[in-house]
């Protein structure tokens, strides 16, 4: 593999043209970004994750939203804000191959990193980035490492909306006790997480998954399947939060809640904001979320007081929504953790480059098992070779069509 970019290069990336779902991603011949600013990096990939965020917006998922954001902030697929076409992956492991004079992170040094949604993405041979959503990548992990921080901070997000984690590093103050629904990514990045701040977790995962969670250090791991689930989850509270990791969205707080199951926060990843969004246009799509959120509290209010489950001297229980943010603060305490054996990553399968395909199709069946990522120092056998060679001839006479169909 070439280790050096020569400028207005080209690398291998994979691309949506026009939204069609996986099966419009085309591994593309395409431009090496150029920094665009002082505190940019160009960062070569060595591992990236392939996650369900992204299949979804291969589908347009979101598109005014982060179309808005990209306007905003001069990003998109072909800089300057513009859209299309689409460099997808939102978390990569590599080396800093090239950065601007106002970044804290340096040529050769070997980072892991965490894109906003309206960024160009990842999955390429090369991928450029603001320095302020990387950091050093932790000795301690490998290739793992490119499948760790978007899912670890949007964690961190919704610990820090559930109101049971402070700054950055610091001491945790008081042992709070959380059920936390769903061990996939963000669910196992988030179950360390609270571990880390003294909390004790009840998770409620598949029965394949409770050893999986008292390793990492829950305090109980109920079988979502059991007969007496709703239960074992109502008898382990009172709770201060629930952290819905498994998509069951804010409308599951008020059925919680109507079972008799005591607690002060339901904060939950799903959210309607983005499909609502794309459905009406950005104010009457942010009003109707809006709507939603507090005909959710609402519900959930009164279901705990039918049920007799609201929290004695505190306000009736509502729903918070959290949504992935970078910090640079929580990727340095995420490297600490690392580097301390209190954080780590689960990896189900490790694909070459090329075969994006193959594992666009894993992630289609769900279930996953760990993350799936896409390893890129990995040399391409000759049929695939033969194919980036093609593409690379066809970009000498189109640099901006020239795409190799996989």
């Amino acid at each position: 593999m070439q280790e050096c970019v020569a400028r207005g290069g080209r690398m291998a990336a994979w691309r949506v043209h026009s939204y069609g779902g996986a099966a419009a991603l085309r591994l593309d011949d395409a431009r090496v970004p150029a920094l665009r600013a002082p505190g940019q990096l160009l960062v070569r990939v060595h591992a990236a994750a392939l996650n369900p965020l992204d299949l979804a917006m291969t589908e347009g998922y979101g598109v005014r939203v982060l179309n808005a954001l990209r306007a905003l902030s001069g990003a998109g697929g072909g800089g300057g804000g513009v859209e299309l076409p689409l460099v997808v992956g939102r978390e990569l492991v590599g080396v800093v191959e090239r950065a601007g004079g106002a970044a804290r992170l340096r040529r050769g040094q070997r980072v892991w990193a965490a894109l906003p949604p309206h960024a160009p993405g990842c999955l390429a041979r090369l991928a450029l980035l603001d320095h302020r959503w990387a950091g050093p990548a932790p000795t301690s992990l490998g290739l793992e490492a490119g499948g760790a921080l978007y899912a670890a901070l949007t964690a961190r997000a919704a610990l820090r909306a559930a109101g049971v984690v402070g700054a950055a590093g610091a001491a945790p103050r008081r042992r709070p006790r959380v059920l936390l629904l769903g061990l996939g990514g963000v669910g196992h990045a988030a179950l360390q997480l609270l571990v880390y701040e003294g909390a004790q977790v009840v998770v409620g995962c598949s029965a394949d998954e409770q050893a999986v969670a008292c390793a990492a250090g829950a305090a109980a791991a109920l079988d979502r399947r059991a007969s007496d689930y709703h239960q074992q989850q109502r008898e382990a509270g009172p709770y201060e939060a629930v952290l819905d990791c498994a998509g069951l969205g804010g409308d599951e707080a008020a059925a919680l809640a109507a079972r008799g199951c005591s607690f002060r926060r339901y904060v939950t990843l799903t959210t309607p904001l983005l499909h609502a969004t794309d459905r009406r246009g950005l104010a009457a799509g942010a009003a109707a979320a809006a709507a939603t959120l507090a005909a959710q509290c609402a519900a959930t209010a009164r279901a705990a007081a039918a049920a007799g489950a609201a929290p004695l001297g505190c306000p009736p229980p509502h729903v918070r929504w959290a949504f992935f943010s970078a910090s640079a603060d929580d990727i340095e305490l995420l490297r600490r953790l690392a580097e301390r054996g209190q954080f780590s990553v689960r990896v189900e399968r490790v694909f070459p480059w090329w075969r994006l395909p193959a594992a666009a199709r894993r992630a289609q069946q769900g279930s996953a098992r760990g993350k799936l990522l896409l390893d890129f120092r990995a040399e391409p056998p000759p049929a695939a070779a033969a194919a980036a060679a093609a593409a690379a001839a066809a970009a000498a006479a189109a640099p901006d069509a020239a795409t190799a169909h996989y």
